[in-house]
């Protein structure tokens, strides 16, 4: 299943750019990242294109996951610790380099829950290099919608909407992008370093936000003429 896999993935980096692993293999090999952080295995196509990048760089991948994934691959740049990825001290225990060296890119893939999608970025923040990469995966509703599930849908919403608030937090710090494919990927990338804010900027009430909302379609529909 393995090799099947890999030729899966490396079928697909050679393929479609657009596709989220071709976009994060890239930036790897292009930006020359050493230090590569996984939070979240399952059956291992991202390990694979991470794994074929390290290899441009000389690098090091290191992965975590609530699963025992460590049967997958066999590759000396490969680090695999079955645990939960907000058990950072135990993390760091294991991995003293990680925090010697920083990480070039945090991979977040893991529990798809905004608390801990917001959790895993002030954990990681710290350790983050200049000109270091976060990826957050499936924070689009979009695929969800098309099949009309509407818990999946809001949480999709709810996660990218915590990694905005967590850039908001840290405007300066950080450049973001987003990709809308697939299942949308988010984009950190740091530009400086900086003390970590936790705190969330103002927001506006939601309802008052509904209310204007409706207020500016019957505006536009009955005033606006063209």
């Amino acid at each position: 299943m393995t090799d099947n896999l890999f030729e899966e993935v490396k079928n697909n980096l050679k393929k479609d750019k657009s596709n989220h692993l071709t976009i994060m293999h890239d930036i790897v090999i292009n930006s020359k990242l050493k230090t590569i952080v996984e939070c979240g295995v399952d059956r291992g196509a991202s390990t694979c294109a991470f794994l074929q990048a390290i290899k441009e760089t000389d690098g090091n991948l290191y992965s975590f996951d609530i699963k025992n994934c460590s049967n997958l691959f066999k590759d000396k740049n490969w680090n695999f610790y079955q645990i939960n990825d907000v058990d950072l001290n135990r993390i760091i225990n294991k991995f003293p380099e990680i925090k010697e060296k920083g990480i070039d890119l945090l991979y977040i893939d893991s529990y798809h829950e905004p608390s801990h999608v917001r959790k895993i970025l002030n954990l990681y923040y710290p350790l983050l290099n200049v000109n270091g990469y976060i990826f957050v995966d499936d924070t689009s509703s979009y695929p969800f919608r098309k099949l009309n599930i509407l818990t999946d849908s809001i949480n999709s919403d709810l996660c990218k909407e915590e990694v905005e608030e967590f850039f908001y937090s840290n405007f300066n710090t950080f450049e973001f992008n987003y990709n809308g494919s697939e299942n949308g990927l988010s984009i950190l990338k740091k530009i400086k370093e900086d003390d970590l804010n936790k705190n969330y900027i103002w927001k506006y009430n939601f309802f008052i936000y509904q209310i204007l909302k409706l207020i500016k379609k019957i505006k536009y529909k009955f005033f606006y003429k063209c």
